[in-house]
């Protein structure tokens, strides 16, 4: 009889630890999450996004070695602020030169995928916005790499933000 209890409790502490390592019903499981896949960082090519109450694109095409973006931003499906020109990227400093009417030079901070644009535009960049617009928060976040990515951006008519 004494036997069949030192058996009983060395089942009993084996079926508990089994249980602590799977979790009890399932919810103390770990849970895989994969990892999104690694973005490209070794050239400004690529497509750019912005989270929040109104998403905004950034796409920038390198071909000769020009780059050239288009941008929109928007707030409830409005544009915000849109815009097109070439980009040069100096140490962590992105400068978007828009192509227009008026004078704007855009100095963003891009640190690996992550592009965060100054609170304030230039005085010659409210041209490119609707009043009240501004490319300020949320960050943008490199999302894809590669032309074809750049390639995805629509303004607001739908049409291609790159070309």
């Amino acid at each position: 009889m004494r036997k069949l209890s030192v058996l009983a409790i060395f089942l009993a502490a084996a079926c508990a630890q089994q249980r602590e390592e799977q979790g009890d019903a399932g919810t103390n499981r770990a849970v895989d999450v994969p990892s999104p896949p690694p973005v490209q960082t070794a050239t400004l090519t690529g497509l750019y996004e912005s989270a929040g109450p109104g998403p905004g694109q950034l796409c920038i095409t390198e071909q000769g070695g020009t780059a050239r973006f288009g941008l929109v931003t928007r707030s409830s499906g409005v544009a915000q602020c849109s815009g097109a020109g070439t980009a040069t990227l100096r140490g962590t400093t992105l400068r978007l030169a828009m192509n227009g009417e008026s004078a704007c030079t855009i100095e963003a901070r891009m640190e690996g995928r992550r592009l965060t644009f100054p609170a304030e535009l230039p005085r010659g960049c409210a041209y490119y916005c609707s009043p009240g617009g501004g490319l300020g928060t949320p960050p943008f976040e490199k999302v894809g790499g590669a032309r074809e990515d750049a390639l995805r951006a629509r303004d607001l008519a739908g049409g291609p933000l790159c070309t």
